[in-house]
This record gives C-alpha cells, sequence and structure tokens, in this order.
C-alpha cells in the first residue's frame, strides 16, 4: 500500500465542491456552520491532511468563493459551457472542473454538505491509491457509493469524465462505473471515529438543524 503523501508520482489535490444549486436550503449552505465552522471550512479541514498544497474551493458564483477566511484556499470557478454548449448547475461538472484545472496526479474531491468526513477518512482511502487503480471510492453504510467523497486519477479519469459531460450524462453514479474504481467497503472505515456520521448530508433546513445537534451546537 501507499502512504498518503509519497513521491510526486502520488502527490494528490485537494478540491471541495460549493458550487451545488442550494435550492432545498434556500441560501447558500456552503457558507452555513455546523460546529461552529462554515461547511466549506469543514470540507478543507478534511482534505488537508492528504493534500500537496493548498485545496481548493470550486463555487459556480462570486458569493460561492467570497471566503473572507484565513485558510489557505484557493477559489475555483466551476466551468460553465464545453465546445460553446452551457453546462449545467450538476456535481458532476465540479468534478471536471476539478479534473480539469488540477496539476498533480491525483485529485480529491469533497462536496460541502458532507461535514462530518474526517481528515483520518481522507488519509484511509489515499492509502488504496495504486496503478492500477482509477479512483477510490468509498460506501456508505447504506451500500451506496459516494463519489462526492473519493479520490480520482486524473490523466485517466478527465478524458471520461470531460465525454459524459459533453453527452449530458451527469449521473456521478455512472462515473464510477466507467473506469476502473476500488469500491472502499463500508466496513473497512467503520473503525474510524464518527464513521457512522461520515456521510451524513446537509441538504435542507432540517438536515442543517440535526447536524448541527449532532455537533454539539
Amino acid at each position: 500500500m501507499i502512504g498518503p503523501i509519497d513521491n510526486d508520482n502520488q502527490f494528490i489535490e485537494g478540491f471541495v465542491l460549493a458550487g451545488g444549486a442550494s435550492s432545498r436550503m434556500g441560501q447558500n449552505k456552503a457558507h452555513m456552520c455546523v460546529g461552529g465552522k462554515r461547511l466549506f471550512e469543514r470540507a478543507v479541514a478534511a482534505l488537508s491532511p492528504i493534500c500537496h498544497g493548498p485545496v481548493a474551493v470550486v463555487g459556480r458564483t462570486s458569493a460561492d468563493l467570497d471566503f473572507q477566511t484565513g485558510l489557505d484556499v484557493a477559489p475555483v470557478p466551476d466551468l460553465l459551457e464545453i465546445r460553446g454548449t452551457k453546462l449545467p448547475q450538476a456535481p458532476i461538472v465540479g468534478l471536471y472542473t476539478a479534473l480539469t484545472y488540477g496539476k498533480m496526479p491525483w485529485i480529491a474531491i469533497l462536496a460541502c454538505d458532507l461535514p462530518f468526513v474526517t481528515g483520518d477518512l481522507m488519509i484511509k482511502l489515499a492509502v488504496y491509491r495504486s496503478d492500477e487503480i482509477d479512483a477510490i471510492v468509498p460506501i456508505q453504510p447504506d451500500a451506496n457509493p459516494q463519489p462526492l467523497c473519493a479520490i480520482y486519477r486524473r490523466d485517466k479519469c478527465l478524458p471520461v469524465v470531460k465525454d459524459m459531460v459533453e453527452k449530458g450524462d451527469l449521473k456521478m453514479r455512472r462515473v464510477v462505473s466507467s473506469f476502473n474504481s476500488h469500491f472502499v467497503g463500508f466496513d473497512k472505515i467503520a473503525h474510524l471515529r464518527d464513521s457512522a456520521n461520515f456521510f451524513f448530508n446537509v441538504n435542507n433546513p432540517e438536515r442543517h438543524e440535526s447536524a448541527c445537534k449532532m455537533a454539539g451546537d
């Protein structure tokens, strides 16, 4: 197995996806707080232990990228079109943007609305990198993959994701089945602290209230 950061060929670059529509939330969720930190800040903290250089935050609008924080983060605007065709507001576009802007061999992405993902989880995922694997994707307790908390080999995944975006095929689950993905079963990460909450998704006011209670707010 390969450790979190070893040599140039295994460097990881981190991207927080903060460009969601937040339609069910009613406000920009990336800047909402859980446990005293904004959601994008929690995501940056989770990615930082495995990343070489500052973590980037991918956003759709200037409001998404208005950090006003001392964190070492880099704003990256979502790609808005491809070959003259306007791109929709979809998670796969955030992944496409991260893979396009990224320079490192591996790209780690984390959706900002998964506030309980930890650095320990990301370190565990990073251990699975190898020359035979194109993506490392955890499996949730409900047995579904979580492609928005995952690590992608840039040179292998970018052409596939670009082709899917061009064709309007926007399903994230279909992305990870389109190349050689290694799925990390929940039994492999269940021993990590707070694992039961890793994939709790904050996508509406009720879920945000629950997340705040879980964080002790």
